[in-house]
């Protein structure tokens, strides 16, 4: 079992993936009156067709969702389709004008400044979940809370983690989610990429003020610091926890 919290990886794909949304929808807004829509330049050698209405093009899938964190097909919705907004049902979500997206739909990312000992006992809280738990279904919950309170082996779980230190399930998901933004940027520097995303959703008008604040919020916790960059950096080089932090990679599937 690949122990995967959720990395800077994923929330660039929800970034383009919300931008894409946002594209969408102003493109649907543009060729609802069919009137109004220009033929496309006909081809001297083909038969004119009519023109045909381009489809929201499709997120690229995110990576493998971490224990206690959502799962990844819960942050894939699909794109807005020329019916978006259409609904039969009264008590549908409101999703603030952006389709099929709501803002629970964007992922809350937390991270903190780390230091050498917290790191540790962090990938130890990993290497923990790989070695006793790979076996249970954590990635079916939604919370790491959830799995404490409905699966048998929930509150084993949370001595365990709470026996490497830590107060809460809360405080090692923050500390590990820390450890896996940094190591998986050093594998992957994604800071450029990151940082685009984050200028294009702030200067989106396509998309309502609170969608665009949560996402860029989550963005920027995905921007590993000087510091956790550095300690991540010289734990990499330990024979022990070098091994380790490799279940923190994010992987493609």
């Amino acid at each position: 079992m690949r122990f995967t919290p959720f990395s800077a990886a994923m929330t660039s794909v929800l970034a383009l993936f919300l931008m894409g949304g946002a594209a969408a929808l102003a493109q649907t807004s543009t060729t609802t009156d069919t009137s109004k829509t220009a033929p496309a330049p006909a081809d001297a050698n083909k038969t004119t067709t009519p023109p045909a209405t381009t489809a929201p093009a499709t997120p690229p899938a995110a990576p493998a969702p971490a224990p206690g964190t959502p799962d990844a097909n819960k942050d894939q919705q699909k794109l807005p389709d020329a019916n978006a907004g259409q609904t039969d049902d009264p008590n549908a979500d409101d999703t603030n004008g952006e389709g099929d997206v709501s803002i629970g739909d964007i992922p809350d990312v937390k991270t903190e400044e780390l230091n050498p000992d917290l790191a540790k006992k962090a990938i130890d809280g990993a290497q923990m979940v790989h070695d006793k738990y790979q076996d249970s279904p954590l990635e079916d919950y939604d919370t790491l809370q959830d799995f404490v309170d409905k699966d048998p082996k929930g509150k084993q779980f949370e001595a365990d983690v709470k026996a490497l230190g830590f107060a809460t399930l809360d405080d090692w998901n923050v500390a590990v989610t820390s450890v896996s933004v940094a190591y998986n940027n050093i594998l992957d520097d994604q800071t450029a990429d990151i940082k685009q995303q984050i200028a294009d959703i702030t200067k989106s008008t396509d998309m309502a003020q609170d969608m665009k604040d949560k996402a860029i919020k989550s963005l920027q916790a995905s921007l590993p610091s000087e510091n956790n960059t550095k300690i991540v950096q010289e734990l990499m080089k330990d024979k022990k926890y070098g091994e380790e932090i490799k279940l923190l990679e994010t992987t493609e599937e």
